[in-house]
């Protein structure tokens, strides 16, 4: 690819379906350099220069989680790319099946070659179905030009790549539960240790990397990781793809920034206008993500910031709330809609999410006390304690980010009244009884 054209823009410029539109542009030229002229650990040593980080969220170095199943004795490993999507309103891991689909290919088979892999296993959104046909018409393309199958461009390396489509809502996304899947088994978190990158699948050595991860890597190898470092911070490397959403347009838009661009400007890289006459808060992170005061929004845009003010990157969105938003019905909301979702194997998650929400549900009827805040504040630390999975990990952040950033929204409906008029509270009556036994 040209120094000038982004490798992973996904909103500007032509959609490179085909083969021959793809290795135009360069594609496939890291891939061929690697079978050619590198090892699998000087792959690995491109990444680790890079420093590249996961992009699921996580933020692990990808070389570290690579080395881990390169360097494992095992009759078999696997790669698993990670592009479902969790939160159906992020369109990162569908934009880039679609519109780059050869990137992805290119990038699995990196990977794969890295760690010693010859079966991988593409998992998608199969309601996602452009996505999904453009992906499924690559593979069979690249099987077709050697790109894939047995002995690619005429190296002694080999590569199966399976599509997997499924449609579970939004913890099929989470690692282990994904695994699980894959297997056959119930959709259902795995206690960890012992992690996938030692007991994965088949019982065998496991990477699972998020698909806008992997779509790093062809030019990572192709032009040397300190050209990659020419982007982002120190800490994180690169660019990250992000679906803006803002009232009147649900669907939002995919922007491309650079680690370490302040919030406020990602959101006018999207053209969204934000003001407080228009915009209550803005939300980080997708489902799990938390809500941020406009004070906030010369941010950087990093794992490391975002965890400091309490959000997180998740699922790659970042979404406007309307000025006559009220945090504490948003946080209600949000807050059952996790507890719908979670796939209800630990108990922390599946009763407190759902204590939560209906805690929440008390206060903006006027039926709250302090109490329910004090209650709110001890499963914000319950729930991410002793869950299995980053799911109840992160679960918590719409309540704790509201109740520190609107705690006058909380003030408000304690004293009987919603503080931007939405919410209309219910009117106890008490009723004598008699029980006649």
């Amino acid at each position: 690819m040209p120094e000038t054209q982004s490798y992973l823009l996904t909103t500007s410029g032509p959609a490179l379906t085909s083969f021959d539109a793809y290795a135009q542009q360069g594609g496939f030229t890291g891939l061929r350099q690697a079978l050619t002229t590198m090892t699998p650990a000087q792959v690995l040593g491109e990444l680790r220069t890079a420093g590249l980080r996961g992009r699921g969220g996580a933020g692990v170095l990808t070389a570290e989680k690579l080395k881990l199943v390169a360097q494992a004795v095992a009759d078999e490993k696997y790669l698993v790319c990670n592009a479902y999507d969790a939160d159906m309103r992020s369109a990162v891991a569908s934009s880039l099946l679609e519109r780059n689909p050869f990137l992805v290919i290119e990038g699995i088979a990196l990977a794969a070659y890295a760690i010693g892999a010859t079966e991988a296993y593409l998992y998608v959104r199969s309601s996602r179905t452009a996505a999904a046909e453009s992906i499924r018409a690559a593979l069979t393309s690249a099987q077709e030009r050697n790109a894939l199958g047995r002995g690619i461009f005429g190296s002694q390396t080999d590569l199966n790549i399976t599509l997997v489509g499924v449609e579970r809502g939004f913890m099929a996304g989470e690692e282990s539960s994904l695994l699980e899947i894959i297997k056959g088994r119930p959709m259902k978190a795995q206690q960890r240790p012992p992690y996938p990158t030692e007991y994965g699948l088949q019982g065998q050595p496991t990477v699972v990397q998020n698909v806008e991860t992997l779509a790093n890597l062809p030019m990572i190898v192709a032009r040397g990781g300190d050209a990659f470092r020419k982007l982002g911070t120190e800490g994180s490397p690169g660019t990250k793809l992000l679906t803006v959403i803002w009232p009147g347009s649900p669907q939002g838009v995919i922007v491309e920034a650079a680690f370490g661009t302040r919030l406020r400007d990602v959101l006018a890289k999207a053209g969204v206008p934000v003001s407080e006459s228009t915009t209550r808060a803005v939300v980080v992170g997708g489902g799990e993500g938390g809500a941020l005061p406009l004070s906030l929004l010369d941010t950087p845009y990093d794992y490391e910031p975002l965890e400091e003010i309490g959000v997180i990157v998740g699922s790659s969105i970042i979404e406007l709330l309307p000025a006559d938003t009220c945090m504490v019905r948003w946080a209600t909301n949000r807050s059952n809609t996790l507890a719908r979702e979670s796939c209800g194997k630990c108990v922390p998650c599946r009763v407190g999410v759902k204590r939560i929400g209906g805690t929440l549900e008390g206060i903006i009827s006027s039926l709250g006390t302090q109490d329910d805040l004090e209650l709110l504040t001890d499963f914000a630390q319950y729930v991410p304690d002793g869950s299995l999975c980053g799911f109840g990990v992160n679960a918590v952040k719409p309540l704790t980010t509201a109740m520190k950033y609107f705690a006058d929204d909380f003030t408000a409906h304690l004293n009987g009244t919603c503080p931007t008029g939405v919410c209309e509270p219910v009117r106890a009556h008490r009723y004598a009884t008699k029980h006649v036994l």
